[in-house]
């Protein structure tokens, strides 16, 4: 499976991955979405087994991982996201400040699908 290429899921966010060898990937993440780190590019490594792929990206205060397979032209995967705190305010107008989460408002799961453009 060669996994070398852009990959856009359906919210806009693209994931280049420009290095496959031996087992490894490669590459960036730029999220169109994410208030923190919308716009850069965040490196991403990982590993594949034939369709089969898991990779890891740090960015902001969180860090998220996703593990899916090629199916069907498309790049299906499940994702965790982690983060240590989040921005708030305490009333509308207010300047946000960070505050830190307890680990059961740290992680989120969801599934996001990739398409070769």
């Amino acid at each position: 499976m060669d996994w070398i290429g852009k990959w856009r899921n359906q919210y806009g966010s693209i994931l280049n991955i420009t290095g496959q060898a031996n087992g490894k990937i490669e590459g960036y993440f730029q999220s169109a979405i994410d208030e923190t780190t919308k716009g850069q590019q965040l490196p991403v490594t990982g590993v594949y087994k034939d369709n089969l792929i898991g990779i890891t990206c740090a960015g902001g205060d969180h860090l998220v991982t996703y593990t899916g397979m090629f199916y069907q032209g498309k790049m299906e995967t499940m994702w965790q996201l982690v983060a240590s705190e989040t921005l708030t305010a305490t009333e509308a107008g207010e300047k946000a400040a960070k505050k830190p989460l307890a680990w059961w408002q740290s992680v989120k799961t969801n599934a996001d699908t990739f398409e070769r453009i």
